[in-house]
């Protein structure tokens, strides 16, 4: 090997480590993966030990998430086969022009007992949460705002419900609630994780949300350098405990702008609830 060639050969070899540590957070941002959890509730009757449940959320479709790696992500949500899918808001980022492309690729999603949904502040964003509820609803999603649905299994029944965003709707609990009885007998949607700080209901065993994208750029001894939420780092991702009820915060599977993750890869909850009667029995 001349000189030259070896030159050449290490300009080529600098160039591309440079490049891939320039591309390596946005690839980073369209590897989704799937995170894996178990909650023991008190209230959960032992038929419903072992439900599992995919958390999918953040979507944010948009220009710099396409229909293409929705489809992805949809494509692995119904491998895992679960009992239910539950999303949990920022479906698009921002207008309704993104509606169609995002809802057609949802129509998929497949489970036992369904699909059921509530919208996150940017779903609001263009007055697009009427129409986005509509379109759901005609996918055969069911919107849980502010309601909510028993799910029976062999005469056992435990509910499900939904409140709207904290920051561009209301929450109704008690309506969501309606019918549960005992403590944490009931599962919540809540698309942001600080409505936990205020909710006192001890029939909620957990609630679902996402919002805070787990930071998306996470950095050694310092953590996410920014979160939307109102308490720190507290609610950044995972299994977190509120004043009252447990949360379980999805890093969602899309990004807002930029779309680069660091540290932060998107996911898919697969969450299994379990009772501790069952262990009893």
């Amino acid at each position: 090997m001349t000189r030259r060639d070896f030159l050449s050969l290490a300009a080529k070899a600098i160039a591309g480590t440079s490049l891939g540590f320039a591309l390596g957070p946005f690839l980073a941002a369209a590897h989704c993966t799937i995170t894996r959890t178990s909650v023991t509730l008190r209230g959960l009757p032992e038929e419903f030990d072992g439900f599992r449940i995919a958390l999918l959320t953040d979507l944010h479709h948009s220009e710099w998430i396409p229909r293409s790696y929705l489809r992805r992500v949809v494509d692995r949500t119904n491998l895992l086969n679960a009992d239910l899918i539950a999303l949990t808001g920022d479906l698009i980022h921002c207008g309704r022009a993104w509606i169609p492309g995002c809802v057609s690729e949802l129509s998929r999603l497949r489970a036992r007992r369904g699909v059921v949904s509530v919208l996150g502040n940017h779903d609001h964003a263009d007055y697009a949460a009427e129409p986005l509820r509509r379109a759901l609803r005609s996918a055969g999603i069911y919107d849980l705002t502010n309601d909510g649905i028993p799910l029976r299994r062999r005469g056992a029944e435990f509910r499900i419900g939904g409140v709207g965003d904290l920051w561009r709707d209301r929450q109704r609990p008690r309506k969501a609630l309606s019918g549960a009885m005992s403590a944490e007998s009931a599962l919540l949607l809540s698309h942001n994780p600080d409505y936990a700080e205020t909710l006192r209901d001890e029939r909620v065993g957990l609630m679902l949300s996402g919002h805070t994208h787990g930071g998306q750029v996470i950095l050694p001894g310092i953590g996410a350098p920014h979160l939307p939420s109102r308490y720190g780092q507290k609610y950044r991702e995972g299994l977190c405990q509120g004043p009252i009820v447990r949360v379980y915060v999805s890093r969602g599977a899309g990004s807002s702008f930029p779309p680069v993750r660091i540290a932060c890869p998107p996911e898919i909850a697969e969450i299994t609830l379990r009772s501790p009667l069952k262990s009893i029995t």
